[in-house]
């Protein structure tokens, strides 16, 4: 009975709402696959590596990169309901998320620059995180308006062998 009215409710829901939870849902698992890569490389330099290349910046990096790879396949199946191999969209999904990426890594590290020297905030805690969370959801905002409009938008299902 239960399972029946969840059911009816979320097939009254409008595609672009439906498109909107799943993007959700699958940038909350991205961002944790993205967190949890970027907190265990900031914490895996040495001391001695730390000195002669910018830790923040290339675990930032890194783990932008895995929570792409995520939220590419997940999207492209489930949010958008493509399963054909297009080349095009994935160059254009490629192009978004290297612009994607650039402003998530330059916006972490404003940040962390502006939490680490202004001082009156220099005693905030958890500054990594504040920092991360602010990076996230400038690129999740671009990211989804980029796939809907852009990557994803007016394509038909089957296009295989593009």
């Amino acid at each position: 009975m239960f399972a029946t009215s969840v059911y009816k409710q979320v097939k009254n829901i409008s595609e672009f709402k439906k498109q909107i939870i799943k993007f959700g849902l699958i940038g909350f698992l991205a961002v944790f696959v993205d967190m949890a890569i970027y907190y265990v490389l900031l914490n895996s330099f040495p001391e001695t590596f730390k000195e002669m290349i910018a830790p923040e910046v290339v675990s930032k990096t890194i783990s932008f990169m895995c929570g792409t790879f995520v939220t590419y396949n997940l999207n492209k199946l489930w949010t958008w309901r493509k399963r054909d191999k297009n080349h095009s969209r994935f160059a254009k999904f490629m192009l978004l998320y290297g612009t994607s990426m650039l402003v998530n890594v330059a916006t972490n590290t404003f940040l962390l620059f502006v939490l680490h020297n202004y001082s009156h905030i220099i005693d905030l805690p958890n500054k990594y995180l504040i920092a991360f969370v602010g990076a996230t959801g400038m690129s999740a905002v671009l990211n989804f308006t980029g796939q809907k409009i852009w990557v994803f938008r007016n394509q038909p299902n089957s296009q295989a062998g593009k």
